[in-house]
């Protein structure tokens, strides 16, 4: 995964999700970011952040031709670390 932060200017951060919990009315997605800072970062969406990125990534024509995009990609190449990705030059 790769993230970006308005506050570090083009630093780019490299890491992957730890662990999902649930705390009161949140989903707490915990976070480590591996390159170039090793952080330890934690997001807490609730029930309309949740349903808007499921509307967002499944029910959209965008985020379906992403899953079956990398579904036939996933077939053709063995999947191994930022093996046949493209990174996005701008996000």
């Amino acid at each position: 995964m790769l993230m970006r932060s308005t506050g570090l200017g083009r630093t780019e951060l490299e890491g992957h999700v730890t662990g999902i919990t649930v705390k009161g009315d949140y989903v707490i997605i915990a976070m480590k970011t591996t390159e170039p800072v090793k952080w330890q970062v934690r997001i807490a969406a609730d029930l309309p952040d949740l349903l808007s990125m499921a509307r967002l990534l499944v029910f959209s024509l965008k985020g379906i031709k992403f899953f079956i995009v990398q579904f036939f990609k996933s077939l053709l190449l063995p999947f191994k670390k930022n093996k046949g990705r493209v990174k996005p030059e701008d996000f």
